[in-house]
């Protein structure tokens, strides 16, 4: 764990950003900003009949976070959005499965169930929610600038709100399923991703076309990959193993630091 103890004397020397030029004054370098386990700290809101977990100071700037298929039911989501309020952000969770999330990853539904699941949770059904979500943060909370960070499910759509015209800014997926081709070449904003090295919905030849995809729209963007992780790690880590707690607290340094310099 040396690297952690390591991260607030970088920050200080100028490795990360330093207290001159973050907004943050560095709090991402102290890893108490990131909760794994206790209680949520955020509110529900109902927006346009569209229920938004909301936590973190009021800010002109703004992280939308964008849910794996557990929702903003799951303890651990919340956890993770209240996290990125510490870091300095205000932040939006919508509510993508109208109260009703799905019990299973999609990498662990059979076909006939991902198909099923898919069929009611649309691009359409879903970019509506986000749409309310990012009407209230601009109209309601007066924001400015919308960073949005997804998780497997919701990490798709952090690529499809950066198509330009969204509202959206800067983009971050850690993990993310179902992506297409065309919502990597649409990106009109700089994007960051966070991979895992053992992901059924992000293979190592698919992690290459992503790749490849990123460098040809001449977008800022980064991809990283964790070792001994696999999907849902950058939400759902088991964090006794203390591989797979290094890596979803640096996908979240990730994501902050990526915000703080693009956004």
């Amino acid at each position: 764990m040396l690297g952690y103890k390591l991260l607030p004397a970088l920050c200080s020397i100028g490795f990360a950003l330093s207290a001159a030029t973050s907004r943050h004054d560095c709090p991402v370098a102290d890893v108490s900003v990131i909760a794994h386990t206790g209680e949520s700290v955020g509110t529900e809101v109902v927006h346009n009949d569209v229920t938004l977990y909301v936590t973190g100071k009021p800010s002109d700037r703004a992280v939308l976070y964008l849910t794996d298929i557990f929702g903003i039911q799951l303890l651990e989501n919340r956890l993770l959005a209240d996290s990125f309020g510490r870091a300095g952000y205000f932040v939006v969770a919508p509510d993508l499965f109208n109260g009703t999330p799905s019990t299973l990853d999609l990498v662990d539904m059979t076909p006939a169930q991902r198909q099923s699941f898919l069929a009611i949770a649309t691009p359409e059904e879903t970019d509506a929610l986000i749409g309310t979500a990012v009407d209230y943060l601009r109209n309601v909370k007066k924001v400015t600038k919308i960073a949005a960070t997804g998780y497997c499910f919701g990490g798709r759509y952090a690529f499809r709100w950066l198509s330009g015209g969204t509202g959206v800014d800067v983009g971050f997926a850690a993990h993310p399923s179902n992506l297409q081709n065309s919502e990597i070449t649409a990106i009109k904003g700089a994007v960051g991703v966070a991979a895992a090295d053992a992901d059924s919905a992000m293979p190592p030849a698919r992690r290459a076309e992503i790749e490849a995809l990123l460098l040809n729209t001449t977008q800022p963007y980064t991809l990283s990959l964790y070792g001994s992780v696999s999907h849902g790690f950058g939400v759902r880590a088991n964090v006794s193993d203390p591989r797979q707690k290094f890596g979803k607290e640096q996908a979240f340094f990730q994501a902050v630091r990526w915000f703080d310099a693009w956004l």
